[in-house]
């Protein structure tokens, strides 16, 4: 539907900020789910929409920063193979 849009980067705000707080967190979209059963799970009204489900919890064991290769190494300038630094 055409709200989605504006209803993902929302989720997505949401998944950066529980990152932030050390949460552990995974976005399962709706159309993997049936509709019918996550009305009836979640005890929704038929004015609501589901779109999406954010499960938030604390991370078992090690859950630390990522590390990022330098951008020097993912970036490609105009074509693919062409670093940024050679222009």
């Amino acid at each position: 539907t055409p709200h989605y849009g504006s209803i993902y980067p929302r989720v997505q705000n949401l998944l950066l900020a529980a990152r932030a707080l050390g949460l552990g967190r995974s976005l399962i979209p709706l159309p993997l789910w049936s509709v019918p059963v996550a009305r009836r799970l979640l005890g929704l009204p038929l004015t609501v929409e589901p779109c999406c489900v954010v499960p938030l919890g604390w991370a078992r064991g090690r859950y630390g920063p990522k590390g990022r290769r330098p951008v020097d190494e993912v970036v490609h300038h105009e074509r693919y193979g062409r670093r940024a630094t050679e222009g």
